[in-house]
């Protein structure tokens, strides 16, 4: 079976930060007409509260009103688990369609099947920060209990399992996708290891290259063997970088070899987990909200659910990666100062050592531990290391690399969207050059979508502030949610799917986590027998 092969074949890397919870604090939360907030993240760990976790027995036993129509509605849903990526629960469905069972008994596993879908739909699988397999928690089942009320007053008991369908961006793609890969399963040959290739080389790396580009379709199958790295070749790997979210350059480097290499069942599993990531969304994102996916480096603005603006931006690096939250917007800053975090001033300093006029040409002010303004001569050098006093700031200006606006959304990783003097790196595909804030192409506009309808400030009101140089903060009438995502498989716009490299090698343990959770999930489900009078016995041991 598919799903048994994926969950052996699939293992991999690193450590996801995934967030929007109440158990971390910020420790500088700056006033807004400083705003010195620079780019990077200083967190405080608190205590998280612990929850009663749902029995699910006692919570199936409390669900009344019950009849054929219903039981056989929810029997019929639950076919549907796996094109979620979720455990298969055929053994549920077919005990309570199985007519000759006691209706007691039907009653009971319809309940007990209801929770565990619709509760692995609504709150996912595993935890979004631990990544343990999640258990249901007594709100959880009270709410999903309450719903299937509601839904047998409607005389439609599915609906209740329909409403805890994510409905966020790509979900419907993706789970299409997962019924595709589910009934075809692709098969395609890799690209042996080996130093990059590039036009002009050959032998049968290169028809191996042309093979796996072909299974993509993305180069036509009538080409020669043993022909050289030509040009429809090198078209071909940067219409795959492309889709990929990879640098274009038409040559097959390492990075897009990996990319190339990851086998079928790796694919699966990742679709598996970027199902489970968009679980853990909240299902209000908003009237109107901005959602940033890093993995595609893109950011877009929402309106009364049609996607009203689109933007591209760019990310933290690798050593600096930008994590996921979501939080809202209160307040931004036209012509904002710039507060240099400690690793960014380290290296400023050393040069300000070498050539002090530096401070004075690029506007820098320096503070000491009690907050007071030094002249880069007072600078005690001496007391260069880790106890290292001083502070550095930056006034509007044609340098600050905060640029003309920066959005605040106070947040526990000190993280915001803002401008850059670096705009020509725009014109690149893999944009992850920033020390973990988000920059924003073209933020003016964006700064008149966030406040439109705000009295007093329209595009000629934020263009004449921003054509001066004071820092001005202008708080929302209405905050505004800003959801940070980190998802390697998104919808193409045609109804398929694209798989984007894996830019911070954050896909691998989900995937672990996700398929170690669904091997325990799979095992939960009855097994059903045939009993000597043809009766259907299930254990659930």
């Amino acid at each position: 079976m598919i799903l048994c092969s994926i969950r052996t074949a699939v293992s991999a890397a690193l450590w996801l930060v995934l967030a929007c919870s109440p158990a971390w604090s910020v420790r500088d939360n700056l006033p807004p007409g400083s705003d010195t907030a620079g780019e990077a993240a200083e967190m405080i760990p608190l205590a998280a509260p612990v929850l009663p976790v749902a029995d699910l027995e006692r919570w199936a036993s409390r669900i009344e009103g019950w009849t054929g129509a219903h039981r056989e509605a929810i029997g019929i849903r639950l076919f549907d688990a796996p094109s979620h990526g979720l455990p298969d629960l055929d053994a549920y469905a077919q005990a309570i369609l199985d007519e000759q069972r006691p209706e007691a008994e039907r009653n009971h596993l319809a309940g007990l099947a209801y929770l565990r879908f619709a509760g692995w739909l609504e709150f996912g699988l595993i935890d979004s920060e631990t990544h343990d397999r999640r258990p249901l928690l007594d709100s959880e089942a009270a709410l999903l209990v309450r719903r299937l009320g509601w839904a047998f007053e409607a005389g439609d008991a599915a609906q209740a399992i329909d409403e805890s369908v994510p409905r966020v961006r790509d979900y419907e793609a993706l789970r299409l996708e997962m019924m595709r890969v589910l009934a075809v399963t692709p098969i395609w040959a890799g690209v042996s290891a080996g130093p990059s290739l590039v036009p002009g080389d050959h032998g049968p790396r290169v028809d191996q290259l042309r093979t796996r580009l072909t299974s993509e379709g993305l180069l036509d199958a009538n080409w020669e063997e043993g022909a050289p790295y030509d040009l429809r070749l090198e078209t071909a790997v940067r219409r795959y970088q492309g889709r990929a979210n990879l640098a274009p350059t038409g040559r097959m480097d390492q990075a897009t070899l990996r990319q190339l290499n990851l086998p079928p069942d790796r694919r699966v599993g990742q679709l598996m987990a970027n199902l489970e990531q968009r679980r853990w969304r909240t299902r209000e994102l908003g009237q109107r909200h901005i959602w940033v996916n890093l993995a595609e480096f893109r950011l877009e603005a929402w309106q009364d659910g049609e996607l009203v603006r689109e933007h591209e931006v760019m990310v933290g690096t690798q050593a600096s990666s930008t994590p996921e939250f979501s939080e809202e917007m209160q307040y931004i800053v036209l012509n904002p100062w710039w507060g240099l975090p400690a690793g960014s001033a380290r290296p400023r300093f050393q040069s300000f050592r070498r050539n002090p006029g530096l401070v004075r040409e690029h506007g820098f002010q320096i503070y000491n531990a009690a907050g007071a303004p030094v002249s880069v001569y007072e600078i005690d050098w001496s007391r260069w290391g880790n106890d290292w006093p001083y502070r550095m700031s930056q006034p509007p200006g044609p340098t600050n690399p905060m640029g003309e606006v920066k959005f605040i959304f106070p947040n526990r990783h000190n993280v915001y969207i803002h401008d850059t003097t670096e705009r020509d790196q725009f014109v690149r595909t893999r944009r992850d050059f920033s020390a973990g804030c988000i920059r924003v192409r073209d933020p003016l506009a964006l700064a008149a979508w966030v406040l439109e309808g705000q009295e007093g400030w329209d595009r000629g009101r934020i263009d004449a502030v921003t054509a001066g140089s004071s820092p001005t903060v202008v708080w929302l009438d209405d905050r505004i949610p800003v959801h940070i995502a980190y998802w390697t498989v998104v919808g193409d716009g045609e109804g398929r799917v694209r798989y984007l490299n894996d830019l911070y090698r954050r896909d691998g343990s989900v995937i672990d986590s996700y398929l170690a959770a669904y091997e325990i999930g799979a095992g939960d489900v009855p097994r059903v027998t045939r009993g000597p009078s043809g009766a259907f016995a299930a254990s659930f041991d």
